[in-house]
């Protein structure tokens, strides 16, 4: 079987009629054309060239197999600029987010996306809150989708443009049965006494937590770390712990699984919003622009 390379080899011997010059034109050694060249006359089974002092001549068959090497070459670059043209359609998008958004938030947006179009995939980077705007500001994600304490926190900061934004309701998880379960709302106090399952330190929501514990006089000690919405609600089931969710990132079974969400009102605990973040400046890039319109009919 024939390959490219001998074939290009090939067509540069009849151009310069000589193995010599045509491998300096293709940047190969002289011993490589030469091999290229036997190769193919054991395989088509047939002298090519004609050997002379001044060089070499194609015979009859060689110019045959010339224009076969032709219209070879030509539909291989033709199938290969397809196939770019096609790959270079399908662009990667990158999103940064935490594990609560990511399964609500950013995969609603990507559910959406799909069925919109096959020219755009989405990478994401599980990041707690902090860790994942440093991400963005890196400009290692295209995007960062995020909770906030304030409509401007992390918006305004260098390299970073929001581009969309929604204020996120505090509520308290607990099993149907809690002692609690009955209340139209609750205090961070109320939580306190009871066990507490929080996300991890360092994550807006557990901050907040915290600060609000500590406003009490009291010290904050969760009884249940978990990144996971889903993990988190299963181990409310039949216990007195709580857990504080934004509402934008409940598991849809809470009713299956017998818990309840009541909302939180408490002067200690800032609104929180889940903002939609974008290196600035941004790529030009019309996949970005179909990912923050999904995100924005997410939020």
């Amino acid at each position: 079987m024939t390959d490219l390379r001998s074939l290009k080899t090939l067509l540069a011997v009849v151009e310069y009629g000589s193995i010599h010059l045509a491998a300096r034109s293709i940047f190969i050694s002289h011993s490589t054309a030469s091999r290229q060249i036997r190769s193919l006359e054991e395989h088509y089974g047939t002298q090519l060239f004609e050997r002379t002092s001044a060089g070499v001549n194609p015979t009859a068959q060689c110019l045959a197999v010339a224009d076969f090497a032709r219209r070879t070459i030509a539909e291989s670059e033709l199938l290969a600029d397809s196939f770019g043209e096609y790959s270079g359609a399908v662009e990667t998008v990158s999103i940064v987010t935490s594990t609560g958004l990511g399964q609500t938030v950013v995969a609603d947006a990507i559910n959406r996306l799909m069925r919109m179009t096959d020219r755009v995939q989405v990478s994401i980077i599980d990041r707690g809150s902090v860790e994942a705007l440093q991400v963005l500001r890196n400009r290692r994600a295209d995007l960062c989708v995020n909770f906030s304490v304030s409509s401007h926190e992390f918006g305004t900061l260098p390299g970073v443009r929001k581009v969309a934004e929604v204020e996120a309701t505090n509520f308290a998880i607990l099993d149907g049965h809690h002692p609690l379960a009955d209340r139209s709302s609750l205090f961070i106090s109320d939580m306190t006494d009871f066990p507490v399952g929080t996300l991890p330190a360092g994550n807006t929501a557990r901050m907040r937590i915290e600060q609000a514990v500590r406003a009490q006089g009291q010290v904050f000690s969760p009884s249940l770390e978990a990144t996971c919405p889903v993990l988190m609600l299963r181990s409310l089931v039949g216990t007195s712990m709580i857990a504080m969710m934004a509402g934008r990132t409940i598991p849809t079974n809470l009713n299956a699984v017998g818990c309840k969400a009541i909302p939180i009102v408490d002067p200690d605990i800032e609104s929180r919003y889940i903002q939609v973040l974008e290196a600035d400046p941004r790529r030009d890039s019309h996949g970005l622009d179909l990912v923050v319109e999904a995100l924005q009919n997410s939020l």
